[in-house]
């Protein structure tokens, strides 16, 4: 981990789960910033019209599995093949 990080304001802040210390700093408008507003107004809109909305629960699933399978490669030093059978029953070290 490093404070010497480099990008777009508030990038660095994200992740919130791996702040170093319990004192995060407020970012104003935080929904606006990172795109929550447009994320819920194209979910409403795509409700109140009857439509399935771009991403679906599929590819929610989808985005999961490839999260999981990231943190599965770096606990164990090797590459995870998608699909992969064990990753139905892993839980990250962090969240053991």
């Amino acid at each position: 981990m490093s404070r010497d990080v480099t990008g777009q304001a508030g990038e660095d802040l994200v992740e919130k789960q791996n702040a170093e210390h319990g004192l995060m700093p407020v970012i104003e408008d935080e929904a606006t910033l990172y795109g929550y507003v447009a994320e819920n107004r194209h979910m409403v809109q795509a409700f109140l019209r009857g439509q399935a909305p771009e991403e679906t629960f599929h590819d929610g699933a989808a985005v999961l599995e490839a999260l999981m399978a990231l943190y599965r490669s770096a606990e164990t030093g090797r590459t995870i093949a998608l699909p992969d059978d064990a990753l139905a029953t892993y839980v990250p070290a962090a969240a053991r």
